[in-house]
């Protein structure tokens, strides 16, 4: 199977069960209420499968269009109801009730979001050792006293066990501009407490790439070897294969991936020479890096993929996962309204958000890498559907919500003509969104 194959295999899987999820959250909440439930359908369209378990009250669908679902309550507003069924009815329901019904997808897809990173914490992940191999000259970490050798401890008091077990903390710390307290030790230096100053960073394009390397320590690098290449990129092109090793590019010897992708980097669009090992004989390929543009700063890209480097697991026991999943997704979920935020303030650019390519492409490869990079991938996917169907948008679950307070605030519920007129809005806007977000998935595949 192919990128373009594992990218819709992936996308399928993780919106079949995102959506199920979200659907399962109104469906049991629902039934548990007394609310009768006529269908559950994952997918919208032609009905593929339909079928009733134990001649049951609903119909289980399964859709031809598998990018969303619906769950059909009884309701007196859509269609005649038996006298004896009223009060199994939607719309004859307390307030609390229907309330809780809606709200319950969105939750539902929160509580996923916990229980796939509890997995992965339980299951064990791969991670590298926090061990610090560069320090960026100029960088907040430098100024801070950090050394190449230096292994992190502590971060405000919080153990570290890997280089990527705090980075939501992290992120979210530098979002809101707080210091932060690290300590390291050194077989040179000894133990140490060194601070970092978030407000020094720039909060447009904070959330642009990986926090450590913004305050400017990195993980040792791997060696210069190729190991995945993107397809019709200049790699590809140039004729380098998986298992070249990189040893110099134009004449200046390289001893890592580091060493080589700040070179290339810095070459945007200018034929460089690289001098690589294959099988034991050395060749020269000249490969012209395509120029990229980040921050208004162009840097030369080849389309490689860094090759992993993970040395050590990070794992907890079954009580022990269960705060630090409840944390990493609160934060994540923080951080991702914070970013909505800032997006809609015009604070950082728009160009974060992303649309059903760049998701696809994103499924793809984390499905490629292993279970435990899928379940983070669906955490993050889940707890971005939850937030965005809580928007007070109507046709949204967090639309009817503000229904049903301007209901608890009025007394009665909004009229018929300004629930379709918010309905019209409500579609307006989200289609408004997703030509957005198809834009920019375009705007980086180009």
């Amino acid at each position: 199977m192919g990128g373009f194959g594992y990218s819709l295999f992936g996308f399928l899987v993780a919106i079949a069960i995102l959506v199920a999820v979200h659907e399962y959250g109104h469906f049991w909440v629902a039934r548990k209420l007394g609310i009768k439930v006529l269908k559950f359908s994952i997918g919208f369209g032609r009905p593929i499968f339909r079928w009733r378990w134990n001649n049951g009250p609903t119909e289980y669908i399964i859709g031809l269009i598998p990018l969303g679902g619906f769950v059909k309550m009884l309701d007196e507003r859509e269609g005649d109801v038996q006298a004896d069924e009223v009060d199994q009815a939607f719309n004859r329901k307390s307030l609390a009730v229907r309330s809780a019904v809606v709200a319950a997808g969105p939750a539902f897809n929160f509580l996923f979001a916990i229980l796939a990173i509890w997995v992965v914490f339980v299951a064990g992940t791969d991670d590298i050792d926090p061990l610090i191999g560069t320090v960026t000259e100029g960088s907040l970490a430098e100024s801070a006293g950090f050394e190449p050798g230096d292994v992190l401890t502590e971060i405000d008091g919080k153990e570290v066990k890997t280089w990527g077990q705090h980075q939501f903390y992290l992120l979210h710390q530098a979002m809101k501009g707080n210091p932060i307290t690290l300590r390291v030790s050194n077989t040179t230096f000894g133990e140490r407490e060194l601070d970092i100053d978030f407000s020094a960073l720039d909060q447009g394009s904070i959330a642009s790439r990986p926090i450590t390397s913004q305050i400017g320590i990195w993980p040792p690098a791997p060696p210069a070897v190729v190991n995945q290449i993107v397809a019709d990129s200049p790699a590809e092109q140039s004729g380098l294969v998986r298992g070249d090793q990189v040893i110099a590019i134009d004449g200046v010897r390289i001893e890592n991936w580091l060493e080589m992708a700040t070179h290339i980097s810095g070459k945007p669009g200018q034929p460089v020479l690289l001098s690589v090992l294959r099988g034991g004989e050395t060749l020269e390929l000249t490969i012209t890096p395509e120029p990229v543009s980040i921050e208004g700063k162009s840097y030369g890209r080849i389309g490689l993929y860094q090759p992993a480097l993970e040395n050590t697991t990070l794992r907890f026991g079954p009580l022990d996962a269960i705060w630090p999943a409840v944390d990493y997704n609160w934060r994540m979920t923080i951080i991702t309204l914070r970013s909505l935020g800032r997006m809609l303030t015009m604070q950082m650019s728009s160009d974060n958000l992303s649309g059903p390519i760049t998701i696809a492409r994103l499924a793809g490869r984390t499905i490629e890498s292993g279970y435990d990079d899928f379940l983070k991938f669906l955490a993050i996917i889940s707890i971005s559907l939850g937030l965005i169907n809580l928007l007070p948008i109507p046709v949204l679950d967090g639309g009817h919500l503000m229904n049903f307070l301007f209901e608890a605030i009025v007394g009665r519920a909004p009229s018929e003509k300004a629930m379709v007129r918010g309905q019209v809005v409500g579609l307006a806007m989200i289609v408004m969104l997703m030509v957005f977000a198809f834009y920019n998935d375009i705007a980086r595949l180009l």
